[in-house]
């Protein structure tokens, strides 16, 4: 197609003949024609039949999360010999880069390099590559389309965060998870019989025992066990406001990508999905792409382990009262319970249920370990 260039030129070159017509003057038509036939042979030089190279795109790091620096490095082939060409590399359906390919012989292979960072969390798609064919003068141009895009999701970001392992971490939430598991524990946790001793819990009184022996004896379980940590992201619109969801997709992929620990399994809800965290790429490509709907609660199922204690973590924005009563429903029978919200939590939250307000990431970072902390201690 012509370029601006070659439209002034052609504009000019008429208007020249136009003049040499109406005073005779010959240079004026020498001037005028070859002005319009340079834009005729431009055209001519670019409509020739030329080479379209192959693309191939990598990208690293493979699983980047905000803030990163990504790095694309594309392989540009040429089967046969190709022209000069203007690379613009498109991301997101906007050009980050161009630069200048030069001639490539036949079977040839450059490799191109642009950095770029990762500012929001989500798709982030990099392609189609163009070619844009220019003659000398930058008269006429052709554009040459390869259609390649390769789909990056870009996780949110992240701090460490320990698992809730009864064994090597301690903090409110692991001393309630201790209280639940010592008031309901499990046959699996059956250690033994022993004397009573003052202090014990009545409940753990073993009766038919006691009766042949005449004398109180009690149930005596193992001290520790596992853990179902579920993660509930609030989705819904209503309560989040200003950049509380983003704040909490962040909260939320810092308790799925936790430190491992044997003796903790995750799972994660948010919508309508369930996902069972044992590989966390799958829950942090979820978070990756959520966004706010407008679903009236959000939801989770019992345990995949009954005998295992529950610790359930609810990451919203608001705590309105459409959100306490539903927690009140989300209540564990057999464990315990955190809602964190973005915003400062005026409405009570049923009784057994845990509460922080973390604005930020960073605040997160510095109040959850009032909750869960590591000791030291291996798991």
């Amino acid at each position: 197609m012509p370029t601006r260039a070659a439209q002034a030129s052609l504009l000019l070159g008429s208007l020249a003949l136009l003049s040499a017509r109406l005073f005779g003057l010959s240079e004026l038509f020498v001037l005028g024609a070859g002005m319009i036939l340079a834009p005729l042979l431009a055209v001519a030089i670019v409509r020739r039949p030329a080479v379209r190279p192959a693309v191939r795109c990598y990208t690293t790091p493979h699983h980047p999360r905000e803030g990163d620096r990504i790095h694309i490095d594309l392989d540009v082939d040429s089967p046969r010999r190709s022209p000069a060409y203007l690379l613009s590399q498109f991301v997101d359906g906007r050009v980050v880069a161009r630069t200048h390919v030069p001639s490539l012989a036949a079977g040839s292979h450059r490799r191109l390099s642009i950095d770029l960072d990762a500012r929001e969390r989500g798709a982030m798609v990099i392609g189609p590559t163009r070619f844009t064919l220019e003659d000398p003068l930058a008269l006429a141009r052709r554009m040459l389309l390869v259609d390649l895009r390769h789909r990056v999701l870009v996780h949110p970001r992240r701090v460490p965060t320990p698992a809730p392992s009864l064994r090597s971490t301690e903090g409110h939430l692991i001393d309630a998870l201790r209280r639940a598991r010592r008031l309901a524990p499990t046959d699996r946790d059956f250690r033994g019989i022993r004397e009573y001793q003052r202090g014990d819990d009545v409940r753990r009184v073993n009766w038919k025992a006691s009766a042949k022996r005449d004398s109180l004896l009690v149930n005596e379980y193992e001290p520790d066990g596992n853990v179902v940590l579920q993660v509930i992201v609030d989705d819904h619109g209503e309560r989040h406001r200003g950049r509380t969801f983003d704040v909490a997709m962040r909260i939320s992929a810092s308790l799925i990508d936790m430190v491992p620990s044997s003796d903790v399994r995750a799972v994660m809800f948010i919508g309508d999905s369930v996902t069972n965290v044992g590989d966390p790429l799958a829950a942090l490509d979820a978070l990756a792409v959520a966004t706010p709907h407008d679903r009236a609660t959000p939801v989770a199922s019992d345990s995949p382990d009954p005998t295992a204690v529950l610790a359930r973590v609810v990451v919203t924005g608001r705590v309105d009262a459409s959100l306490a009563a539903t927690l009140e429903s989300l209540t564990p029978t057999s464990g315990a319970a955190v809602v964190i919200a973005g915003e400062p939590i005026d409405v009570t939250v049923p009784r057994g249920w845990l509460s922080v307000s973390c604005p930020s990431l960073d605040d997160f970072e510095r109040r959850w370990p009032d909750f869960v902390r590591t000791t030291g201690r291996g798991s």
